[in-house]
């Protein structure tokens, strides 16, 4: 593996396009004179300032985790595709997603809901949203600086929208007080090509270069009305670095009975682990703590048994169950990079309306009537030994002289990263294939 791959930074992009519904009820139609109002490069947003210091009901924060996590569960099972690897964010799909949930009603808002496991209100929803990207944000500020390689976490979001809308005042002002976010103007009728370069190139800007070409050339047309898009970066160096002089090449096991060899990574440390009902689990820390890596490895042939368990609950018990153990640790270095379309997904998965000439997102515009067009990301995640690019200032942790637990993930396996405190699941996918 290339030197310049010598850390973990999974990262993730969506972008979701609301385009102009016509009266025939497609989404492309003619374009409609727009109203004058703001230019081209004008900034639209609410006088409101953001609240720093959210009032959230007790247990909704939780429950916000709990929903964002059994959503992903969902879009798992919807995109995994047999015997191929999967990674992708649910933190950054229901991010984008909740802020035009903002001006969603009736049916779509329903709908939007019961797809996106918002259990809450939107009164509530979004100041819970709030709270925990300012506790995320928190966080990651606080693993900057000290000794060793920092953990670096980046959560961006931005908005444009076609030149003469007008929106809603409760839209911006949500959008305002609990994302810190406005809509910055362009003119998509006239500058779809160079908009879709320009927004494309901020993405690999956020996102260190990692993800190129969110927006295929088809995405961004005359018809875009609005267009969100929500950026993830991490990367992180390991708490207890593997030495690349363990690393040897070994057999990995598919699901199909075959072996492929992998770069297997080798380390005897003291981690959390569980031996639960047909899988092991290990969580790995990165540096200060504040994040981890959690794998979740079936036991041989149960593989699909142990994935049908993924929801919150599951994942609460596992890390619930986790005890401190000295651990003989095999991991093999691996990467994946995928590409994604979610709107067929998301109708699957009962957000239809919204998609469609029915939508009703009036409680973001009134001007005219809009339905979301496309719902577009991409992810990459690689690993190795240092999980970061400057880890030699590490900590050295010090395992007990006992006989370690042996765990060498050489079969497919479900991984994800989480911030620890709040349980929130940033990234998650399996790795079934080298």
């Amino acid at each position: 593996m290339a030197s310049s791959r010598k850390w973990l930074a999974p990262l993730f992009t969506a972008a979701l396009a609301l385009t102009h519904c016509s009266d025939s009820g497609t989404p492309e139609g003619p374009l409609q004179e727009a109203p004058t109002g703001a230019a081209p490069g004008d900034f639209i947003s609410s006088d409101k300032e953001r609240v720093v210091s959210p009032e959230v009901q007790a247990g909704d924060l939780a429950a916000l985790v709990t929903g964002n996590t059994d959503f992903g569960a969902s879009v798992y099972r919807k995109i995994a595709k047999p015997g191929q690897n999967l990674f992708f964010s649910p933190f950054s799909i229901s991010q984008v997603l909740s802020m035009v949930y903002v001006g969603a009603r009736s049916q779509t808002e329903t709908e939007m809901a019961q797809a996106l496991h918002f259990s809450l209100p939107q009164a509530r929803l979004h100041p819970a949203t709030n709270a925990l990207n300012l506790k995320l944000d928190a966080q990651a500020e606080a693993t900057v600086g000290g000794e060793g390689t920092p953990t670096q976490f980046r959560r961006v979001n931005a908005t444009w929208s076609q030149q003469g809308m007008t929106f809603e005042p409760t839209f911006l002002d949500v959008l305002a007080l609990h994302y810190g976010n406005g809509v910055h103007v362009v003119d998509f009728s006239t500058q779809a090509s160079a908009i879709r370069d320009d927004i494309n190139g901020w993405v690999a800007e956020q996102t260190g270069d990692r993800i190129q070409d969110l927006l295929p050339e088809d995405a961004v047309t005359r018809s875009t009305r609005l267009l969100l898009v929500n950026a993830l970066y991490f990367k992180g160096a390991w708490q207890q670095p593997f030495s690349p002089n363990s690393t040897s090449s070994a057999p990995f096991h598919l699901l199909d009975g075959s072996t492929q060899p992998v770069q297997m990574m080798r380390s005897r440390m003291n981690v959390d682990y569980l031996r639960g009902e047909g899988f092991e689990a290990v969580g790995l820390p990165f540096m200060k703590g504040t994040y981890r890596m959690l794998f979740i490895v079936p036991s041989a042939g149960r593989f699909a048994e142990v994935e049908s368990r993924l929801s919150a609950d599951f994942l609460a018990n596992v890390r619930g169950s986790l005890v401190r153990k000295d651990v003989s640790f095999g991991l093999p270095r691996f990467q994946v990079e995928q590409s994604f379309s979610l709107a067929e997904t998301l109708k699957e998965l009962g957000m239809a309306q919204a998609f469609t000439e029915w939508a009703d997102f009036s409680g973001l515009t009134q001007q005219e009537q809009l339905a979301i067009a496309r719902v577009e990301h991409k992810a990459f995640v690689s690993v190795d030994e240092k999980g970061a690019e400057a880890a030699a200032a590490t900590a050295v942790i010090v395992a007990p002289p006992s006989v370690p637990e042996p765990l060498t993930v050489n079969r497919p396996f479900l991984f994800l990263i989480e911030d620890e405190e709040t349980k929130t699941v940033l990234f998650l996918g399996r790795f079934v294939k080298p």
